[in-house]
Protein backbone atom coordinates (compact mmCIF):
# COMPACT_ATOMS: atom_id res chain seq x y z
CA UNK A 1 0.00 0.00 0.00
CA UNK A 2 0.89 3.57 -0.87
CA UNK A 3 2.04 6.32 1.37
CA UNK A 4 -1.65 7.95 -0.08
CA UNK A 5 -3.29 5.04 1.57
CA UNK A 6 -1.41 4.96 4.77
CA UNK A 7 -2.17 8.76 5.32
CA UNK A 8 -5.86 8.04 4.37
CA UNK A 9 -6.39 4.87 6.78
CA UNK A 10 -4.25 6.72 9.35
CA UNK A 11 -7.04 9.62 8.83
CA UNK A 12 -10.24 7.11 9.47
CA UNK A 13 -8.72 5.86 12.40
CA UNK A 14 -7.79 9.57 14.42
CA UNK A 15 -11.59 10.74 13.30
CA UNK A 16 -12.53 7.17 15.01
CA UNK A 17 -10.75 8.38 18.29
CA UNK A 18 -11.56 11.60 18.03
CA UNK A 19 -15.43 10.77 17.75
CA UNK A 20 -15.13 8.47 20.45
CA UNK A 21 -13.73 11.07 22.75
CA UNK A 22 -16.54 13.37 22.13
CA UNK A 23 -19.27 10.56 22.34
CA UNK A 24 -17.70 9.68 25.97
CA UNK A 25 -18.44 12.69 28.44
CA UNK A 26 -22.18 12.47 26.72
CA UNK A 27 -22.49 8.95 27.89
CA UNK A 28 -20.82 9.55 31.24
CA UNK A 29 -23.45 12.64 31.85
CA UNK A 30 -26.27 10.12 31.01
CA UNK A 31 -24.50 7.72 33.52
CA UNK A 32 -24.36 9.91 36.08
CA UNK A 33 -27.57 11.90 35.54
CA UNK A 34 -29.04 8.17 36.37
CA UNK A 35 -27.23 7.41 39.38
CA UNK A 36 -28.01 10.66 40.80
CA UNK A 37 -31.66 10.20 40.24
CA UNK A 38 -31.33 6.90 41.37
CA UNK A 39 -29.51 8.31 44.27
CA UNK A 40 -32.88 10.74 44.84
CA UNK A 41 -35.13 8.02 44.60
CA UNK A 42 -33.73 6.20 47.67
CA UNK A 43 -33.03 8.85 49.86
CA UNK A 44 -37.33 9.56 49.40
CA UNK A 45 -37.83 6.51 50.58
CA UNK A 46 -35.34 6.28 53.30
CA UNK A 47 -36.81 9.97 54.13
CA UNK A 48 -40.94 8.47 53.72
CA UNK A 49 -39.97 5.10 56.12
CA UNK A 50 -38.07 7.84 58.75
CA UNK A 51 -41.42 10.35 58.81
CA UNK A 52 -43.40 7.46 59.09
CA UNK A 53 -41.66 5.94 61.58
CA UNK A 54 -40.68 9.02 63.74
CA UNK A 55 -44.36 10.56 63.63
CA UNK A 56 -45.17 6.80 65.83
CA UNK A 57 -42.23 7.02 68.18
CA UNK A 58 -41.17 11.11 68.33
CA UNK A 59 -37.96 13.01 66.90
CA UNK A 60 -35.64 11.95 70.19
CA UNK A 61 -36.81 8.67 70.37
CA UNK A 62 -36.79 7.96 66.53
CA UNK A 63 -33.13 8.97 66.36
CA UNK A 64 -32.08 6.78 68.89
CA UNK A 65 -34.39 4.02 67.76
CA UNK A 66 -33.07 3.89 64.15
CA UNK A 67 -29.14 4.00 64.85
CA UNK A 68 -29.82 1.09 67.19
CA UNK A 69 -31.67 -0.70 64.06
CA UNK A 70 -28.73 -0.23 62.13
CA UNK A 71 -26.56 -1.83 64.30
CA UNK A 72 -25.37 -5.36 63.93
CA UNK A 73 -28.16 -8.05 65.13
CA UNK A 74 -27.17 -9.53 68.44
CA UNK A 75 -27.64 -13.03 68.88
CA UNK A 76 -27.27 -15.61 71.71
CA UNK A 77 -27.07 -19.43 71.85
CA UNK A 78 -29.86 -21.57 72.56
CA UNK A 79 -28.79 -24.73 73.95
CA UNK A 80 -30.56 -27.99 72.64
CA UNK A 81 -31.84 -30.54 75.57
CA UNK A 82 -31.43 -33.19 72.65
CA UNK A 83 -28.10 -32.92 71.94
CA UNK A 84 -25.07 -34.47 74.30
CA UNK A 85 -24.30 -32.01 76.47
CA UNK A 86 -20.72 -33.12 77.58
CA UNK A 87 -19.71 -32.84 73.98
CA UNK A 88 -21.32 -29.17 74.11
CA UNK A 89 -18.89 -28.30 77.09
CA UNK A 90 -16.00 -29.56 75.21
CA UNK A 91 -16.37 -26.74 72.45
CA UNK A 92 -16.81 -23.82 75.75
CA UNK A 93 -12.82 -23.23 75.02
CA UNK A 94 -14.07 -22.51 71.41
CA UNK A 95 -16.79 -20.38 71.76
CA UNK A 96 -16.33 -16.50 73.15
CA UNK A 97 -17.18 -15.69 76.92
CA UNK A 98 -20.57 -16.33 78.04
CA UNK A 99 -23.23 -15.21 80.01
CA UNK A 100 -26.37 -16.96 81.15
CA UNK A 101 -29.65 -15.11 80.01
CA UNK A 102 -31.26 -16.62 82.96
CA UNK A 103 -32.63 -13.56 84.40
CA UNK A 104 -35.26 -13.81 81.49
CA UNK A 105 -35.57 -17.26 79.61
CA UNK A 106 -35.50 -20.21 82.04
CA UNK A 107 -33.93 -22.66 79.25
CA UNK A 108 -30.45 -23.02 78.87
CA UNK A 109 -29.27 -19.74 76.91
CA UNK A 110 -26.08 -17.32 76.67
CA UNK A 111 -24.94 -14.04 75.52
CA UNK A 112 -21.87 -12.96 74.70
CA UNK A 113 -19.87 -11.30 78.21
CA UNK A 114 -19.20 -7.81 77.89
CA UNK A 115 -21.42 -7.04 74.87
CA UNK A 116 -21.09 -3.60 72.95
CA UNK A 117 -24.25 -2.69 71.66
CA UNK A 118 -22.21 0.24 70.19
CA UNK A 119 -20.00 -1.42 67.97
CA UNK A 120 -20.17 -1.54 64.10
CA UNK A 121 -19.26 -4.92 63.84
CA UNK A 122 -20.67 -8.26 64.54
CA UNK A 123 -19.65 -10.53 67.20
CA UNK A 124 -20.71 -13.82 65.91
CA UNK A 125 -20.97 -17.66 67.35
CA UNK A 126 -18.90 -20.34 65.74
CA UNK A 127 -21.78 -22.21 63.71
CA UNK A 128 -23.19 -25.20 65.58
CA UNK A 129 -22.21 -28.00 65.06
CA UNK A 130 -23.88 -31.91 65.48
CA UNK A 131 -22.65 -34.23 68.46
CA UNK A 132 -21.87 -37.95 68.35
CA UNK A 133 -24.98 -39.20 67.58
CA UNK A 134 -25.92 -36.34 64.73
CA UNK A 135 -28.09 -34.06 66.48
CA UNK A 136 -27.13 -30.10 66.51
CA UNK A 137 -25.90 -28.83 69.88
CA UNK A 138 -27.48 -25.29 69.76
CA UNK A 139 -29.63 -22.72 67.59
CA UNK A 140 -28.51 -19.21 67.06
CA UNK A 141 -31.27 -16.58 67.60
CA UNK A 142 -32.34 -13.43 69.19
CA UNK A 143 -33.07 -13.60 72.72
CA UNK A 144 -36.23 -11.47 72.31
CA UNK A 145 -37.29 -14.61 70.21
CA UNK A 146 -36.90 -17.36 72.84
CA UNK A 147 -39.05 -14.87 75.47
CA UNK A 148 -41.39 -14.74 73.29
CA UNK A 149 -42.08 -18.28 73.64
CA UNK A 150 -41.66 -17.90 77.30
CA UNK A 151 -44.49 -16.35 77.06
CA UNK A 152 -46.64 -19.05 75.91
CA UNK A 153 -45.94 -20.83 79.61
CA UNK A 154 -45.52 -24.01 78.30
CA UNK A 155 -46.29 -27.33 80.28
CA UNK A 156 -44.55 -30.80 79.49
CA UNK A 157 -47.70 -31.95 78.18
CA UNK A 158 -49.03 -29.55 76.03
CA UNK A 159 -50.64 -29.86 72.43
CA UNK A 160 -48.64 -26.67 70.59
CA UNK A 161 -49.20 -25.05 67.32
CA UNK A 162 -47.14 -23.14 65.63
CA UNK A 163 -49.04 -21.66 62.89
CA UNK A 164 -46.56 -19.52 60.96
CA UNK A 165 -43.27 -21.16 61.98
CA UNK A 166 -39.98 -21.02 59.28
CA UNK A 167 -36.86 -20.56 60.10
CA UNK A 168 -37.90 -22.96 62.82
CA UNK A 169 -35.52 -20.92 66.08
CA UNK A 170 -39.24 -20.60 68.04
CA UNK A 171 -40.05 -24.25 67.08
CA UNK A 172 -37.06 -25.18 68.35
CA UNK A 173 -37.41 -23.06 71.60
CA UNK A 174 -40.99 -24.77 72.29
CA UNK A 175 -39.16 -28.20 71.86
CA UNK A 176 -37.36 -27.75 74.63
CA UNK A 177 -40.02 -27.09 77.18
CA UNK A 178 -42.10 -30.35 76.03
CA UNK A 179 -42.05 -33.26 77.35
CA UNK A 180 -42.57 -37.05 76.31
CA UNK A 181 -46.09 -36.84 76.10
CA UNK A 182 -46.61 -32.85 74.66
CA UNK A 183 -46.92 -32.36 70.75
CA UNK A 184 -45.97 -30.04 68.30
CA UNK A 185 -47.53 -29.12 64.86
CA UNK A 186 -45.39 -26.79 63.20
CA UNK A 187 -47.12 -24.98 59.84
CA UNK A 188 -45.05 -23.39 57.07
CA UNK A 189 -47.49 -22.80 53.57
CA UNK A 190 -44.30 -21.98 51.31
CA UNK A 191 -42.65 -25.31 49.92
CA UNK A 192 -38.82 -23.76 50.35
CA UNK A 193 -39.42 -22.98 53.64
CA UNK A 194 -41.19 -25.68 55.19
CA UNK A 195 -38.45 -27.96 53.55
CA UNK A 196 -36.16 -25.79 55.41
CA UNK A 197 -38.35 -25.80 58.66
CA UNK A 198 -37.90 -30.08 58.36
CA UNK A 199 -34.04 -29.97 57.93
CA UNK A 200 -34.54 -28.00 61.04
CA UNK A 201 -36.37 -29.78 63.01
CA UNK A 202 -34.65 -33.09 61.62
CA UNK A 203 -31.46 -31.40 62.85
CA UNK A 204 -32.36 -30.83 66.26
CA UNK A 205 -34.37 -33.82 67.70
CA UNK A 206 -33.99 -37.61 67.86
CA UNK A 207 -34.90 -39.58 64.67
CA UNK A 208 -38.25 -40.67 64.44
CA UNK A 209 -39.97 -37.97 66.73
CA UNK A 210 -43.33 -38.72 66.51
CA UNK A 211 -44.40 -35.64 68.57
CA UNK A 212 -44.11 -33.62 65.63
CA UNK A 213 -46.50 -33.02 62.97
CA UNK A 214 -45.28 -30.46 59.81
CA UNK A 215 -48.19 -29.07 57.97
CA UNK A 216 -47.99 -27.08 54.64
CA UNK A 217 -51.54 -24.99 54.94
CA UNK A 218 -52.79 -21.33 54.30
CA UNK A 219 -52.38 -20.46 57.66
CA UNK A 220 -54.98 -17.91 57.31
CA UNK A 221 -58.01 -20.69 56.80
CA UNK A 222 -56.66 -22.78 59.60
CA UNK A 223 -60.33 -23.78 60.41
CA UNK A 224 -60.55 -27.78 60.32
CA UNK A 225 -59.32 -27.89 63.88
CA UNK A 226 -61.42 -26.17 65.93
CA UNK A 227 -59.87 -25.84 69.58
CA UNK A 228 -57.40 -28.41 69.34
CA UNK A 229 -54.29 -27.01 70.91
CA UNK A 230 -53.73 -25.93 74.37
CA UNK A 231 -51.12 -23.07 73.50
CA UNK A 232 -50.90 -21.26 69.94
CA UNK A 233 -47.77 -19.94 68.57
CA UNK A 234 -48.37 -16.88 65.59
CA UNK A 235 -44.72 -15.58 64.68
CA UNK A 236 -46.73 -13.41 61.67
CA UNK A 237 -45.14 -12.29 58.30
CA UNK A 238 -44.22 -8.50 59.25
CA UNK A 239 -41.97 -5.50 57.92
CA UNK A 240 -39.13 -6.80 59.56
CA UNK A 241 -37.91 -3.35 59.90
CA UNK A 242 -34.55 -4.02 60.92
CA UNK A 243 -33.74 -6.24 58.36
CA UNK A 244 -34.89 -3.87 55.26
CA UNK A 245 -32.72 -1.52 56.79
CA UNK A 246 -29.39 -3.79 56.15
CA UNK A 247 -30.82 -5.38 52.86
CA UNK A 248 -30.56 -2.56 50.49
CA UNK A 249 -32.97 -4.06 47.31
CA UNK A 250 -35.43 -4.90 50.10
CA UNK A 251 -35.88 -1.48 51.43
CA UNK A 252 -36.52 -0.58 48.07
CA UNK A 253 -39.66 -2.36 48.32
CA UNK A 254 -41.01 -0.34 51.83
CA UNK A 255 -44.06 2.07 51.38
CA UNK A 256 -46.64 2.78 54.13
CA UNK A 257 -49.30 0.52 52.05
CA UNK A 258 -46.80 -2.64 53.02
CA UNK A 259 -47.46 -2.22 56.50
CA UNK A 260 -51.37 -1.72 56.07
CA UNK A 261 -51.39 -4.98 54.08
CA UNK A 262 -49.06 -6.83 56.27
CA UNK A 263 -51.46 -6.10 59.11
CA UNK A 264 -54.63 -7.21 57.19
CA UNK A 265 -53.55 -10.54 56.66
CA UNK A 266 -51.52 -10.83 60.40
CA UNK A 267 -55.47 -10.24 61.49
CA UNK A 268 -56.83 -12.75 59.36
CA UNK A 269 -53.74 -15.21 60.96
CA UNK A 270 -54.51 -14.14 64.47
CA UNK A 271 -58.63 -14.86 63.79
CA UNK A 272 -57.11 -18.42 62.80
CA UNK A 273 -55.12 -18.93 65.34
CA UNK A 274 -57.72 -17.57 68.18
CA UNK A 275 -60.18 -20.20 66.38
CA UNK A 276 -57.45 -22.98 67.17
CA UNK A 277 -57.14 -22.95 70.42
CA UNK A 278 -58.99 -24.21 73.25
CA UNK A 279 -61.05 -22.22 75.52
CA UNK A 280 -59.10 -21.19 78.64
CA UNK A 281 -55.82 -21.38 76.50
CA UNK A 282 -53.17 -19.08 75.36
CA UNK A 283 -52.03 -17.33 71.71
CA UNK A 284 -49.00 -15.83 71.75
CA UNK A 285 -48.85 -13.08 68.48
CA UNK A 286 -45.61 -11.72 67.70
CA UNK A 287 -44.23 -9.91 65.09
CA UNK A 288 -40.42 -8.48 64.83
CA UNK A 289 -41.94 -5.19 63.46
CA UNK A 290 -41.84 -1.62 64.96
CA UNK A 291 -44.90 -0.62 63.19
CA UNK A 292 -48.10 -0.18 65.86
CA UNK A 293 -50.31 -1.21 62.57
CA UNK A 294 -48.31 -4.76 63.06
CA UNK A 295 -48.99 -5.08 66.24
CA UNK A 296 -51.36 -3.58 69.12
CA UNK A 297 -53.76 -2.37 66.30
CA UNK A 298 -53.63 -5.98 65.24
CA UNK A 299 -54.75 -6.87 68.76
CA UNK A 300 -57.17 -4.25 69.40
CA UNK A 301 -58.94 -5.29 66.24
CA UNK A 302 -59.44 -8.61 67.53
CA UNK A 303 -60.79 -7.98 70.57
CA UNK A 304 -63.27 -5.60 68.80
CA UNK A 305 -63.91 -7.00 65.92
CA UNK A 306 -63.17 -11.24 66.37
CA UNK A 307 -66.21 -12.92 66.73
CA UNK A 308 -64.46 -15.78 69.68
CA UNK A 309 -64.18 -13.56 72.68
CA UNK A 310 -60.10 -13.13 74.12
CA UNK A 311 -58.64 -11.25 77.22
CA UNK A 312 -55.14 -9.70 77.18
CA UNK A 313 -53.05 -11.92 79.84
CA UNK A 314 -50.63 -8.60 80.90
CA UNK A 315 -47.06 -9.48 82.24
CA UNK A 316 -43.49 -7.86 82.84
CA UNK A 317 -40.57 -8.99 81.61
CA UNK A 318 -36.80 -8.43 82.80
CA UNK A 319 -36.29 -6.83 79.22
CA UNK A 320 -38.31 -4.36 77.03
CA UNK A 321 -41.25 -2.22 77.69
CA UNK A 322 -44.73 -2.39 77.98
CA UNK A 323 -47.48 -1.42 75.12
CA UNK A 324 -51.25 -1.27 75.42
CA UNK A 325 -51.77 -4.79 74.58
CA UNK A 326 -48.30 -6.18 75.11
CA UNK A 327 -44.63 -6.08 75.37
CA UNK A 328 -41.95 -4.72 72.36
CA UNK A 329 -38.37 -5.23 72.81
CA UNK A 330 -36.46 -2.84 70.94
CA UNK A 331 -32.48 -2.27 70.68
CA UNK A 332 -32.17 0.97 72.00
CA UNK A 333 -33.34 0.10 75.37
CA UNK A 334 -32.29 -3.52 75.43
CA UNK A 335 -28.22 -3.54 74.35
CA UNK A 336 -29.41 -5.01 70.57
CA UNK A 337 -32.13 -7.46 71.39
CA UNK A 338 -34.91 -7.00 69.02
CA UNK A 339 -37.50 -5.76 67.74
CA UNK A 340 -39.60 -8.08 68.95
CA UNK A 341 -43.19 -7.52 69.82
CA UNK A 342 -45.67 -9.84 71.13
CA UNK A 343 -49.17 -9.73 73.13
CA UNK A 344 -50.44 -12.91 75.21
CA UNK A 345 -53.79 -13.37 74.53
CA UNK A 346 -56.37 -15.76 76.35
CA UNK A 347 -59.56 -17.64 74.85
CA UNK A 348 -62.27 -17.31 77.24
CA UNK A 349 -65.63 -18.60 75.33
CA UNK A 350 -66.79 -20.19 72.68
CA UNK A 351 -67.56 -18.20 69.19
CA UNK A 352 -70.48 -15.93 69.19
CA UNK A 353 -71.31 -17.26 65.81
CA UNK A 354 -71.17 -20.84 64.25
CA UNK A 355 -69.65 -20.43 61.42
CA UNK A 356 -66.23 -19.34 60.92
CA UNK A 357 -64.60 -16.09 61.28
CA UNK A 358 -62.64 -15.89 58.02
CA UNK A 359 -64.52 -12.43 56.75
CA UNK A 360 -62.14 -8.89 56.00
CA UNK A 361 -63.04 -6.51 58.63
CA UNK A 362 -61.86 -3.87 56.59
Amino acid sequence: MGEGGTDRRAERLARKIEASKNKQPAKSKAKEKAQAKEQERREAIFNAFSNFYEQEYGHERWQTLIEALKKPVRHCIMVNKYSNTDDFKTRLPTLPELEPLSSFVSIPCFGIANYNANTTEEQRFPPPQKDGTGITDYYILDAGSVLATEALDIQPDDRVLDLCAAPGGKSVSILQRLGEYGSLTVNELSPDRRRRLRQVLDGYLPPKDERINVMGKDGTKWYSEPEQYDKVLLDAPCSSERHLLHDEKEFEQWSPKRTVHNAERQLKLLKAAVHSVTVGGLVVYGTCSISSAENDKVVSKMIRKGKIPVEVVKKSWPIGERTKYGWIILPDMTDGWGPLYFSILRRTGVSKNEERDDEDDE
